[in-house]
């Protein structure tokens, strides 16, 4: 019996080296433009910010599959239909999980789908600033689609739209805000398993 599991450990060791050989990890960041969707009221965008780590894992000769975990402010200015201006900063844990075709070595487009969770909301207006984040809906989710170019040095660039399916409020029977945001990042795979095929 122990020869046969003894047997098997040679195919076992191949399988997880293959496995390791089309997959990475790497830390991204960046900036991005974010605003909401709603109905009924007015609103503009707001700069925010993206930072977390991302595994690449190679799926076929010119796909990857690419979860991400990121922490990442997003936001929007209400302009209230008497002049009144709301700006509203939000911080999410998101988990997006995006699907990269390879048009050339490099050169991909992408798409999926992501989970969020709110961890904070301030609000700022003319009566002051305040905590918002009992209003908010524990999950945020959409879809994700972008571009990008990932480098044999390492470097990954890319830019992303997100648009939210689900309201971002609670209790609300109004607006419907649901978020919206562009983003540009530069990623850098610090460790990589293998190199990805070339494919001209």
């Amino acid at each position: 019996m122990r020869l046969r599991y003894l047997a098997l450990l040679p195919g076992l060791v191949l399988g997880v080296v293959s496995l390791a050989q089309s997959t990475g990890l790497g830390i991204k960041g960046g900036v991005l433009m974010s605003t909401v969707h709603a109905l009924n009221i007015r609103t503009s965008p707001i700069p925010g910010a993206t930072v977390g780590l991302y595994l690449p894992w190679g799926i076929g000769p010119r796909m990857e599959l690419q979860p991400e975990a990121m922490l990442t402010s997003l936001g929007a200015v209400y302009n209230e239909p008497d002049g009144d201006r709301n700006t509203v900063r939000s911080l999410y844990v998101q988990i997006p999980i995006a699907l990269k075709c390879y048009l050339s070595n490099g050169f991909n487009l992408s798409g999926g789908y992501q989970f969020g969770k709110i961890l904070l909301a301030q609000q700022q207006g003319t009566e002051g600033n305040a905590s918002v984040t009992d209003q908010y809906n524990a999950l945020d989710m959409g879809f994700v689609f972008g571009a990008g170019m990932d480098y044999e040095s390492g470097l990954d660039l890319s830019a992303r739209v997100y648009g939210a399916m689900t309201p971002s409020l609670r209790d609300d029977d109004a607006i419907f805000p649901k978020n919206r945001s562009l983003q540009v990042t530069v990623g850098y795979r610090f460790v990589q398993f293998g190199h990805r095929k070339n494919f001209r």
